[in-house]
């Protein structure tokens, strides 16, 4: 009973790693070519590594919130702010036993707190930890006289939201 979850865990990491090494490898070329990294994204592109070196985080985020990939990656709300613009720039993740479990840490983070998303380097102080109903998606609201980030995972056995809330450091 318990292989089938430890399989499904091993598999979900290996496709998480293959997609970290390539999108850096894509970012170097990409710095060595003196070419603009792309904003346009299509569902399941990676748009950029996120690191929460407080929990032993490192995943690659890629566009749009589609179970096939949230069983595998960080994924990116469409429709909201990229990595250092102005708005929320807003993520979620699983924090689960039975896929990459790629959030399953963030509990432990505490306010200033580093989150740094590389797609150039941006870092964002933790401001804000708390649970929300799974259904108030106040979270990604956009305000874009600053700079956020929002990381959204589960908890409370999937009833609820724990909210992760950050501001750039300028």
């Amino acid at each position: 009973m318990i292989v089938i979850p430890q399989g499904l865990k091993y598999y979900s990491r290996q496709v998480e790693n293959k997609s970290i090494q390539k999108f850096k490898s894509e970012l170097q070329d990409k710095s060595e070519s003196q070419d603009e990294v792309e904003d346009n994204y299509k569902p399941g592109d990676e748009i950029a590594i996120m690191r929460v070196k407080s929990v032993g985080l490192e995943t690659v985020i890629v566009e749009g919130t589609d179970t096939k990939y949230l069983k595998y990656y960080a994924c990116h709300f469409e429709g909201t702010a990229m990595p250092g613009e102005n708005g929320n720039f807003s993520v979620a993740g699983h924090s689960s036993y039975l896929y990459n479990q790629v959030f399953n840490e963030l509990h432990k983070v505490k306010i200033n707190d580093k989150i740094e998303i590389e797609k150039g380097i941006f870092k964002y102080n933790i401001t804000e930890i708390f649970d929300t109903e799974a259904e108030n998606t106040f979270v990604l609201d956009q305000d874009t006289s600053k700079k956020e980030i929002t990381l959204v995972t589960c908890t409370d056995g999937g009833k609820k939201r724990l909210i992760i809330k950050g501001e750039i450091e300028e």
